[in-house]
């Protein structure tokens, strides 16, 4: 004979519930209307209890172990249902059903040689139904395939165009337990996260096509980069460790965008010796390569010289101005100007006047001092002084038998 708790556990509860008014009438009948509160409400905590205890009864009556199950399609699944006293144990399920047992036992197993049935939901249930507890069972499947592609094929992309990416995750399941990311991988292989997206389908078991979209605006600095998104099967800690991921193919991206002048040390004022040789240098990084074009302080205003070094040997005064750098491309251009001031070096005029007025000075010097030394040493002396005076008065005298003449 069945208990009382057995029979409310197994009746409709929501109907029970709601004739509770009409069980309280019953007993009330005829009293006054403080009795008939009393009752409601006492009648009211007796139906609490026993829900209580009805659910009490539902969770420690039977055992699953293990409790939830991942299981690839395909493969086997085993799980034990038991008892803490001998009860009679049986198995609903679309697949390794098993029937209730002759005799009482306190464990029953449940084996699937191969999980072929997406909906199969096993039950583990005793006599009568009086107590049942079902299996949490997820079979997965992983991608045929994962892919991406440009929504539109761009040809070329441009710098700051938005371009729509695509990520085709094909024939996976549990489709609600998937994560797709995107990501970036740049030339030295460093990889960037984009984006993660998740969408919630818990309801659906049966394999699934997956679309995944993301907005994405390249830069000059994505040129050789590479996209490619990446599913992710999380199942939980009962599922693979770490979680099933597969990789897409990798889209090299082409960036085009319009020039930008690296001329070094760039866009300034330089002063350069007159006589000396000028040369300047113009690059720029633009995708396609870009065209040079120089405006000279010295042309025609209208007039430009397609190259991009600009070299000026023996430059003079005249070529003082700016000097101005085009970079073309079809996406635009970018201009750079030097102004460049020719100045004098004054230094070797000074040291060759100085030069000159040394030279003068020892000229001078020497002829002044030569004509001082003939005056002073030679100038007082005449010929005919070193020469005896002749005189037409001789006195001649006489002296120790000599004779002398006096001038």
């Amino acid at each position: 004979m069945l208990s009382l708790s057995t029979v409310f556990c197994k009746a409709e509860r929501a109907h029970f519930f709601n004739s509770s008014n009409r069980i309280a009438e019953y007993f009330t009948e005829g009293r006054s209307l403080l009795v008939r509160w009393k009752m409601e409400i006492l009648i009211g905590l007796l139906i609490s209890s026993l829900s209580l205890y009805c659910d009490f009864t539902d969770a420690e009556c039977l055992v699953i172990s293990p409790a939830r199950l991942v299981v690839k399609y395909g493969d086997p699944a085993s799980s034990n249902c038991s008892s803490d006293t001998p009860v009679e144990i049986g198995w609903e399920s679309t697949q390794g059903g098993v029937g209730l047992t002759d005799k009482e036992v306190k464990i029953l197993n449940w084996r699937v040689d191969s999980v072929t049935d997406w909906e199969n939901n096993p039950k583990c249930f005793t006599d009568g139904g009086q107590c049942e507890k079902q299996l949490d069972i997820t079979v997965y499947k992983l991608p045929d395939s994962v892919s991406i592609s440009y929504r539109k094929y761009p040809d070329p992309m441009v710098e700051g165009h938005q371009y729509l990416l695509q990520c085709l995750v094909q024939n996976i399941a549990p489709i609600g337990r998937l994560r797709v990311t995107f990501y970036k991988v740049n030339t030295t292989g460093e990889q960037t996260e984009l984006d993660t997206q998740h969408k919630s389908k818990d309801n659906i078991k049966t394999p699934e096509n997956g679309t995944y979209t993301l907005d994405f605006t390249p830069g000059r600095d994505d040129a050789g980069a590479q996209l490619l998104c990446s599913a992710m099967l999380d199942l939980g800690p009962e599922g693979p460790q770490p979680p099933a991921v597969m990789d897409s193919n990798r889209l090299n991206i082409n960036v085009h965008y319009k020039p930008q002048i690296t001329m070094s040390p760039g866009c300034f004022s330089m002063s350069i010796t007159e006589g000396d040789t000028l040369s300047l240098n113009c690059s720029a990084n633009g995708n396609p390569a870009p065209s040079y074009n120089w405006l000279l302080p010295q042309a025609d205003p209208n007039t430009m010289e397609e190259r991009s070094v600009v070299t000026i040997t023996d430059i003079a005064k005249s070529h003082s101005g700016d000097y101005t750098c085009f970079a073309i491309n079809p996406l635009g251009n970018s201009t750079c100007t030097v102004n460049v001031e020719v100045t004098v070096d004054y230094l070797p005029i000074i040291a060759g006047l100085a030069a000159a007025v040394v030279v003068i000075l020892l000229v001078v010097s020497c002829f002044t001092y030569s004509s001082y030394y003939k005056h002073r040493r030679m100038g007082h002396y005449q010929l005919k002084d070193m020469l005896p005076r002749q005189h037409k008065n001789k006195h001649v005298v006489q002296h120790n038998g000599m004779d002398q003449s006096f001038m």
